[in-house]
């Protein structure tokens, strides 16, 4: 950085007010007038909670999907270990008949 960016830099940083002239008071109003500011906007007072039934329902769902991501899950790993030892089969193959053809140049 040249000195005169560092300069304009800095007189911009002047102009900005110092936290430090606000006293402890104000901050902690600040910060309890910003919570009290959150708190009014999350309330809803039109929700109502779900009853036990719907959250079995729910939860019944849920294990249901994990079920079948499972089950899914399983039938890929067999596929794929299926194609794994029909990979070494065919390597074994392969290294058989070089190794033979090979000896017989």
């Amino acid at each position: 950085m040249q000195k005169e960016e560092y300069e304009e830099w800095m007189s911009v940083d002047e102009d900005i007010p110092a936290a430090a002239t606000l006293t402890d008071l104000e901050i902690c109003q600040a910060i309890c007038g910003q919570d009290q500011a959150v708190k009014v906007d999350d309330s809803d007072g039109d929700e109502i909670p779900p009853t036990k039934a719907e959250m079995r329902q729910v939860l019944d769902i849920l294990k249901q999907h994990r079920s079948t991501n499972f089950k899914q899950q399983y039938e890929y790993e067999r596929y794929k270990n299926e194609l794994l030892r029909n990979n070494c089969r065919q390597a074994t193959i392969n290294e058989f008949f070089n190794c033979y053809f090979w000896n017989k140049l």
